[in-house]
């Protein structure tokens, strides 16, 4: 291959790296965009958002959250994560299945839980 050739293939190799980050973006965005539950403080202080599977993507503190204690803002942050995240959790959990129990065959015989020591 000569130098002009290079060139070509190399800008043909980029378009195709900067296509495939394109996608990505688009796929990152709809999961970002997906299932996700915002939790706000009572006072309004706090906001966090968590998405599926109770992964926080986002903590936002509103000015007022800067006049806070240290302890005050600590508990605040971490009452809002555990409420989001717990909601998040409930996102992705599917409608619960009833559980049926298996009818022993005739030929099963029963455990009787015996440990020997070898």
């Amino acid at each position: 291959m000569n130098n002009p050739e290079l060139i070509e293939e190399m800008r043909w190799q980029l378009k195709q790296i900067e296509d495939r980050k394109a996608d990505n973006q688009r796929i990152l965005a709809g999961i970002a965009g997906s299932a996700h539950t915002t939790v706000v403080s009572p006072d309004r202080a706090v906001t966090v958002l968590a998405g599926p599977g109770g992964v926080v993507s986002e903590v936002r503190l509103a000015p007022e959250a800067m006049r806070f204690d240290a302890g005050t803002l600590s508990r605040t942050i971490t009452a809002a994560l555990r409420e989001a995240v717990a909601a998040a959790g409930k996102l992705d959990q599917p409608a619960p299945r009833p559980m049926r129990k298996r009818a022993p065959a005739e030929d099963d015989e029963p455990y009787d839980g015996t440990v020997f020591d070898v």
